[in-house]
């Protein structure tokens, strides 16, 4: 899909340098680790906004690509809640919103009897995230029952490997968020996400997204064909918006035509190639009024 970057590494850049997970004394880095993780989430929430606006050209995507507009609100006083990135139209609401979640530092363990600070695995915050998800997907779908929603968690991808005694990190997370994923229509669970990947970066800003209803491996990285570039995880959200507005993917809206047949000559107006032509992105924008009389008029 034309404007999707396959990579993040401008999101990383936008971010600025990486504070250390423990500062020279043994500290923990709690408010500049904040800071950079608020940073990141912003830019993260930019890059996947430009890689949906070319698709949603007549509806309101949020971030703008100015950066403003970040957070889209929906809901009332006693309920409001906010997604990272929004695809709204005025006629049908909010069309889709992605949630973005980082981990982007390891967990801390402080000094204790005599043993110095350590530093482990990236597991301690994957229950509070997983309880924020399903707090997000319950509040937007009461609110906006048709919105297809997805979650982006990222991860540094040393999480797949860190499993010591035990299975990684990276499993963990999928194993906590599986629950979260999963619903298929409008009257489906309004605590889930329609789908939920897992966001795993290297530092030089090369990511790939595993949907959690895979199985992961047990310590080590997923294989590449297991995983899904940025732009197959937008072409896929693409096509779910299109199968909860239309009743089909896109992929199976229309039979597989005969190479071999024209239509007969003289059949069509040769004024009509002067119409715009049909598309159907139009099933989520008004319809345009005509003053033209119909069959029955």
């Amino acid at each position: 899909m034309a404007g999707a970057s396959d990579d993040i590494a401008a999101a990383l850049a936008a971010a600025g340098p990486k504070p250390a997970t423990l500062g020279p004394q043994g500290q923990d880095n709690r408010v500049e680790k904040r800071n950079y993780a608020q940073r990141l989430s912003d830019a993260l929430a930019r890059t996947v906004a430009d890689a949906l606006r070319p698709a949603y050209r007549r509806a309101r995507v949020t971030p703008y690509a100015d950066g403003q507009g970040r957070e889209l609100s929906i809901g009332g006083a006693f309920d409001r809640k906010r997604t990272d990135v929004g695809v709204w139209d005025d006629t049908v609401g909010l069309v889709a919103g992605v949630s973005i979640k980082t981990y982007s530092f390891r967990d801390t363990h402080g000094a204790k009897d005599g043993a110095p600070a350590w530093i482990g695995r990236y597991s301690r915050n994957v229950k509070r995230n997983d309880l924020e998800l399903r707090d997000e997907a319950a509040t937007l779908h009461r609110r906006q029952p048709w919105a297809v929603l997805v979650a982006l968690f990222f991860l540094p991808n040393d999480a797949c490997w860190d499993g010591a005694g035990g299975h990684s990190s990276f499993a963990h997370v999928v194993f906590t968020l599986r629950k979260r994923a999963g619903r298929t229509s409008p009257e489906g669970p309004a605590e889930l996400f329609e789908r939920v990947y897992v966001g795993l970066f290297a530092p030089d800003g090369t990511v790939r997204f595993f949907d959690v209803a895979q199985a992961p491996p047990y310590n080590q990285p997923p294989p590449v064909d297991a995983t899904r570039t940025l732009t197959a995880v937008i072409e896929r959200l693409d096509d779910d918006i299109t199968r909860r507005n239309l009743g089909v993917s896109k992929n199976e809206l229309y039979a597989s035509a005969d190479p071999t047949w024209r239509p007969p000559a003289g059949s069509v107006p040769t004024s009509v190639s002067k119409e715009a032509a049909l598309d159907v992105g139009a099933a989520l924008s008004p319809a345009e009024s005509s003053d033209e009389p119909g069959e029955d008029a």
